[in-house]
């Protein structure tokens, strides 16, 4: 038979190892947002609300037109983006990361357009790495990472080319992508590493010199670490 004496030392016992067990549990870390984009702005600039700074400078953009929340940027084609400077918290380095915006457009890509590029930062030769999320001519959404160890992509939903919103979320988790489409997720997982670099960032485009430019409405863009 066991004691009550016994029964109480058992009792210490787990109540001390449970004690060592909280301790060592270190809470996961909370998200921040780097960065948000109403884009209700009536200027010639795109304005941070999250507290980062990340102020952008649009380029042939029209502004005031109707959003799924508020007012929305038109981009028409050549010369019509948002550049951001660069900063070290837009670049995801080993943790989790992840961008959402709302586009809306009528028609996929032409031949001579290629994709939409709807949000990147980095070329293919960035040191670095770099990540964008895009359209593809089939009117699919595509998601893409590339960091020290490798690259992670890939593309998911139906054809978006319906002139109605949708919402998308570009995400690098561990070492996974991502991509939402309207709620629905897709996931592939590969080797990323570090992704940061110091090149701009661009909205509504490849870069400043063209390539790859958006045209429709964008609206919501925000950015998150964590």
């Amino acid at each position: 038979m066991t004691s009550a004496r016994t029964f109480g030392r058992l009792g210490t016992f787990v109540a001390a190892a449970g004690a060592l067990l909280l301790a060592t549990v270190t809470p996961a870390a909370a998200a921040t947002a780097v960065a948000t984009w109403a884009m209700n702005d009536t200027g010639t600039t795109m304005a941070d609300s999250s507290g980062g700074g990340h102020t952008g400078t649009l380029h042939k953009v029209a502004v005031g037109q109707p959003g799924i929340a508020g007012t929305a940027f038109g981009f028409t084609g050549t010369g019509s983006y948002v550049s951001v400077p660069s900063s070290s918290d837009l670049s995801p380095g080993t943790g989790d990361f992840r961008f959402t915006l709302s586009v809306r457009f009528p028609a996929v890509p032409s031949a001579a357009v290629g994709d939409f590029d709807l949000l990147r930062k980095g070329l293919a030769s960035t040191s670095g790495g770099d990540y964008k999320v895009e359209i593809l001519r089939t009117g699919k959404a595509f998601c893409f990472y590339k960091g020290s160890a490798g690259a992670v992509s890939l593309s998911g939903g139906p054809n978006l080319a319906d002139n109605a919103w949708h919402t998308l979320t570009c995400a690098r988790v561990g070492e996974s992508v991502v991509l939402t489409v309207d709620g629905r997720s897709f996931t592939k997982t590969g080797r990323i590493g570090s992704v940061a670099n110091t090149a701009t960032l661009f909205i509504g485009a490849k870069n400043k010199t063209g390539g790859d430019q958006y045209t429709g409405l964008m609206d919501e863009v925000s950015i998150v670490k964590g």
